[in-house]
């Protein structure tokens, strides 16, 4: 049985990667042929704090009005990296208005 996955390279979002050795804890690196990053795939994080698209996704909510326990819950990742993630943003967030006046 043969496993196949289609990486992008977060950088250029080129498919045109190579596989370029271990890391020391031992998990694949890869290399894109377009702009020669090295990076380790989405699949090989242990930790879903550390996947690419998370930061997109507790803007996202967070900006629909979910709470922060809310997010922590729904994407699996811990309270104190949801506020990181809002803290860190280039992103001005304010509150919700409920009376206009």
């Amino acid at each position: 049985m043969k496993i196949t996955l289609t990486l992008h390279c977060p950088d250029c979002q080129s498919t045109k990667i190579k596989k370029n050795g271990k890391k020391a804890g031992g998990k694949q690196n890869y290399l894109c042929k377009n702009c020669f990053r090295q990076f380790i795939g989405d699949h090989a994080l242990p930790y879903k704090g550390c996947h690419s698209g998370l930061i997109h996704r507790i803007l996202l909510m967070s900006v629909r009005g979910i709470g922060i326990r809310d997010i922590s819950v729904i994407q699996e990742v811990s309270v104190r990296k949801v506020v990181s993630v809002l803290v860190n943003s280039p992103h001005v967030l304010t509150p919700r208005k409920f009376h206009y006046g």
